[in-house]
């Protein structure tokens, strides 16, 4: 617990910015991709990929441990299963899959139910109850008293800090044994996302392909500049589509991307630039991939010692 008043301010601050003592920290480090086959160089985790038996068993560990972690210091910890619906992620460039869009449209009503999700929340509710102190002192026992500990720069400049104390902390070591190894690798190699996104956005093919899918579009009677601007018209809170007419501007989308190449070009140039960050940062992707595979005879440890949830 910080030791001054104005410490304890600060962290009382922070705390009631975030929606539990645990979750934010907690959540921010589980995502992963399966280790490289033999022959094999594990790329960036690609939008909408779907989770593995892996990633649900050191997720569940993790969990577990931290959960575990929170109970020593007198707090309640509900763990929470792996989120392993990737639709409303999986279209990062253009929406190209007619029949995801005619379920799902622009995935407006997902986004409704997992803010419901978030809401409902038992960790949420369980925090907000508490009273300012304690809320302070679980924030504590989870992150640690400080950002501090722990110190990575991102491949795309930035540094990022974070402590190497607290539950969560604690967790991560006890099942990637060396919670400084694996946050600087996973943070690093989570960054790649975004770099490959990015390229994939300025890479002269993916414009050469954006002027006929606007074309197309705008013969459709939708007058967008890009993908994002057309799924920001649709995702808006201010003036929300209705149902038929989000639906039917993804139908429209998914179509103007395959007339265009729109589609096919975007996911060639994902998988060409995730092939070049991951040869450009392979030592961050490998030290990542040999922590989670030394991880998962703990991981079944873990939960194999305690079935309970």
């Amino acid at each position: 617990m910080p030791r001054n008043s104005s410490a304890r301010r600060s962290l009382l601050t922070t705390t009631l910015a975030v929606t539990g003592a645990a979750v934010v920290l907690a959540t921010t480090l589980l995502t992963g991709a399966d280790g490289p086959t033999a022959g094999e160089r594990a790329s960036p985790a690609r939008p909408g990929r779907q989770a593995t038996e892996a990633d649900r068993l050191l997720h569940d560990a993790e969990q577990r441990l931290l959960r575990d972690c929170m109970r020593r210091h007198g707090f309640t910890y509900q763990v929470f299963p792996l989120d392993e619906d990737p639709g409303i992620k999986a279209f990062a460039y253009v929406l190209d899959d007619a029949g995801w869009a005619r379920r799902h449209g622009y995935g407006a009503e997902l986004r409704r139910e997992r803010a419901a999700l978030v809401r409902n929340d038992p960790n949420r509710a369980y925090f907000a109850g508490l009273s300012a102190e304690r809320k302070a002192e679980a924030l504590v026992a989870a992150n640690g008293d400080s950002p501090d500990g722990l110190t990575v720069r991102l491949p795309g400049g930035g540094t990022v800090r974070r402590s190497d104390r607290g539950c969560v902390a604690e967790a991560q070591q006890r099942l990637y044994g060396n919670v400084g190894a694996w946050f600087r690798a996973s943070t690093r190699v989570g960054a790649l996302e975004q770099m490959r996104r990015s390229r994939v956005l300025a890479d002269p093919a993916y414009l050469e392909r954006l002027g006929p899918w606007r074309q197309c579009m705008r013969r459709a009677g939708h007058d967008y500049a890009t993908p994002a601007a057309a799924r920001a018209a649709a995702l808006s809170t201010a003036r929300p589509l209705s149902r038929e007419h989000e639906v039917g501007l993804a139908l429209a989308e998914a179509r103007c991307a395959g007339e265009s190449a729109l589609g096919r070009t975007s996911r060639r140039l994902d998988d060409h630039h995730g092939r070049l960050l991951a040869h450009a940062y392979r030592t961050d992707v490998e030290v990542r991939e040999r922590l989670r595979a030394a991880a998962l005879p703990r991981a079944r440890r873990v939960l194999g010692a305690d079935p309970r949830d």
